[in-house]
């Protein structure tokens, strides 16, 4: 009887252990950051809840660039060199896909609804517009010289990209394909950022050492504010009275107060600050440090460095960089 009860418990435990070879693994929801590594051509995946690096994720060559797709799950990554855009899937952290182009892309966006991705073709002075569905070109559009930066309206009808060597800010329909008009701002515009809502536009410019606000409803310059030496991007906390600048010159990112219309503080992240979102799930600042090959997290509550975590060689992440996998 003995000898029957053991071979009949082994049973059950090889039956265990089958059922749970054959369950499905699913990915739980995460808020992740994707960093792109120029010099290491890889994507850090950062999981932010848990301040982690989950993966480094191989991609073309020279990855600059990037747009996430929220709805449809994917991570758009310009490769400078390869002349091309890698596509991840934010479920496996893999890249599914490639788009192959006639130019070296640097920023990217894409539409809301994540059926239009457009690429700024930064030495042909053009904004390449593609089908997502089809990942097939619908057509390009000349804009000014060197567009770096772009965002899309909220309601995802207008793009606006910062034309860096033209020294404005070219506001385009996007249904459509044609430029609406032209906003000067001050000296090479080149990162860019909405605030919550949509009315406001900011926009860096590097060689002024400042950030334009653009009333998206009449497209006028409200402010132009100083900040540090040579900055470069920009994001805005979710209620819309702080903007975050990295200066890249000056190893920090300044902090303004949107009422007083000033910067108020500057926050040391050592390595050439490039990249920067506001993390709204885990309240929780994130820098990229070219020099550094890392990430800071910074608290803005204390503006204070909070941690660093190792990604890879110069990371940029020169646009929306956090998504989540809900």
């Amino acid at each position: 009887m003995g000898q029957k009860k053991t071979r009949g418990t082994q049973t059950l435990k090889r039956i265990a252990w089958l059922i749970i070879l054959v369950v499905p693994t699913f990915v739980q929801a995460a808020q992740l950051a994707y960093i792109t590594n120029q010099g290491s051509n890889t994507v850090s995946v950062i999981d932010l809840s848990n301040r982690q690096l989950v993966t480094n994720i191989a991609v073309g060559k020279e990855p600059v660039g990037i747009a996430i797709a929220q709805k449809q799950q994917r991570v758009y990554i310009s490769n400078v060199l390869s002349r091309s855009v890698s596509i991840i899937d934010m479920k496996t952290n893999k890249v599914t896909g490639e788009i192959a182009l006639d130019i070296a892309p640097v920023g990217l966006a894409v539409t809301p609804n994540g059926k239009a991705l457009m690429v700024a073709d930064w030495y042909h002075g053009r904004i390449l517009f593609y089908d997502t569905v089809k990942n097939v070109k619908q057509g390009d559009l000349l804009v000014g010289k060197a567009p770096s930066g772009m965002v899309v309206s909220r309601d995802g009808s207008q793009l606006f990209v910062a034309d860096r060597d033209s020294d404005d800010v070219v506001v385009i329909d996007i249904k459509s394909a044609k430029v609406l008009r032209h906003i000067p701002v001050e000296r090479h515009p080149y990162g860019l950022a909405l605030n919550a809502d949509g009315s406001v536009l900011y926009v860096v410019n590097v060689e002024s050492n400042s950030v334009s606000a653009i009333d998206t409803k009449n497209s006028k310059v409200t402010a132009n504010i100083k900040v540090g030496e040579h900055p470069y991007c920009v994001t805005v906390s979710p209620d819309g009275a702080w903007i975050y600048v990295t200066n890249t010159g000056g190893d920090s990112v300044s902090v303004i107060d949107v009422a007083q219309g000033k910067a108020i503080t500057k926050i040391s992240v050592d390595g050439f600050p490039e990249g920067i979102a506001y993390d709204v799930t885990n309240k929780q600042i994130i820098a990229t440090s070219w020099l550094e090959d890392s990430i800071t997290i910074i608290d803005p509550v204390t503006n204070r460095k909070v941690k660093s975590i190792a990604t890879g060689s110069k990371s940029r992440s020169f646009g929306q960089f956090i998504g989540n996998t809900d």
